[in-house]
């Protein structure tokens, strides 16, 4: 006859044991995940996210949109904005169509809006010369562009 006690100290025996090895499994793929995570965190990506992204984090408002936008086109649009008149229109000129610097400045621009014919300025980005016909030059903002204004509206 097997004695009553001797079942229960052998099946606490197997479940402490059993409970010991999925411990030790859990401590292994917690390590695991632990060390890959480290891994992720600390290796530098193809991109450099994590210096875009501590940047970001540290700076005011300002300064990330000029980071995101690039320096030379930010300070440019600032230098139109403060000369622009809230309710006018204007057109941009200089950017390639459709290009991601084009899709900036007009959402940069918001809530002037963007018109192709007869607007009251042309954004003109980057070194070029002469005006459209009926346009003359407004202000300047060194070699990086120009704001034309339709003849006939006072700045």
């Amino acid at each position: 006859m097997i004695d009553h006690r001797l079942q229960i100290t052998e099946k606490r025996y197997l479940f402490v044991k059993t409970f010991f090895k999925r411990e030790k499994m859990l401590k292994l793929i917690f390590t695991v995940w632990v060390v890959l995570w480290v891994f992720f965190l600390v290796r530098e990506d193809k991109d450099g996210q994590y210096g875009s992204l501590a940047y970001l984090y540290t700076h005011g408002y300002n300064d990330k949109v000029r980071y995101i936008m690039g320096g030379r086109l930010y300070d440019f649009l600032v230098f139109c904005e403060r000369y622009m008149p809230k309710g006018t229109t204007f057109d941009l000129s200089g950017f390639e169509p459709f290009s991601i610097d084009e899709v900036r400045a007009r959402y940069f621009l918001w809530p002037l809006r963007s018109v192709g014919n007869n607007p009251d300025f042309v954004i003109v980005y980057g070194e070029t010369t002469g005006s459209p016909a009926g346009y003359k030059e407004y202000k300047r903002y060194g070699k990086t562009g120009r704001l034309l204004i339709r003849e006939g509206i006072d700045g």
